[in-house]
């Protein structure tokens, strides 16, 4: 076990208190993102974090990805296994769950930061900045770096699984965003010898899980 688990300041909320939002730009962003969106359950959902049962679920999740669908298993109280699956949080993040279709591709992620009028010189890049937006689209991809990253530094890149998830709302394209969001905690999270045995453990994505734990032990 970890000598200190730590909850990072990552996966936040979005804003909440749209209507002090001065600029009408930014609060029409706000107002769409949190009500109308594809993801707007998990952009403004709050939990109450239960640290021990995130400190159970990240000391004990371990990637049981098969068959091309992503999913994590972890030990809750009383020693039962739990599988949680693209499908499952896609259901439990309120993401659509059915006609589902494939990500953008690249020259559509290309074409569309084009057309939201990117002056970034050179696209071939795996990060997008957001400084290089129109400040409307800036405040868009502020927000989903908060909520959808895992990052504590480098807050101007757009990563590429957050383009497609950019593209997805933009579009409402009906991609899988479970998998996306999946496959980004386990990217986080990384094997499971690195989280025990050691003197901190780091917990990204905290408010997903709880959301996770809350469903689950329900």
């Amino acid at each position: 076990m970890a000598e200190e688990f730590i909850v990072t300041k990552t996966n936040h909320v979005s804003f909440q208190n749209v209507q002090s939002i001065a600029n009408l730009q930014f609060r029409a962003w706000a107002q769409f993102l949190n009500t109308r969106s594809l993801v707007s359950y998990a952009l403004s959902t709050p939990v109450v974090l239960c640290i021990d049962q995130l400190t159970t679920l990240y000391t004990t999740a371990t990637d049981t990805s098969e068959n091309n669908i992503s999913s994590f298993s972890f030990v809750v109280p009383g020693g039962r296994t739990i599988r949680v699956t693209e499908h499952d949080l896609n259901r439990i993040l309120h993401f659509l769950t059915e006609n589902l279709v494939p990500d953008p591709n690249t020259e559509e992620i290309h074409a569309f930061f084009t057309l939201i009028r990117s002056q970034q010189p050179n696209f071939f890049v795996g990060e997008f900045l957001k400084h290089y937006l129109t400040k409307p689209w800036n405040f868009f991809f502020h927000t989903l770096i908060h909520v959808f990253t895992a990052k504590l530094t480098n807050l101007l890149g757009i990563p590429p699984f957050l383009q497609k998830l950019g593209f997805a709302i933009a579009h409402n394209r009906h991609i899988n965003i479970g998998r996306l969001v999946i496959d980004q905690m386990l990217l986080c999270m990384g094997p499971l010898d690195e989280r025990t045995g050691i003197d901190d453990v780091l917990c990204f994505y905290p408010r997903f899980l709880q959301l996770i734990l809350n469903d689950v032990l329900m």
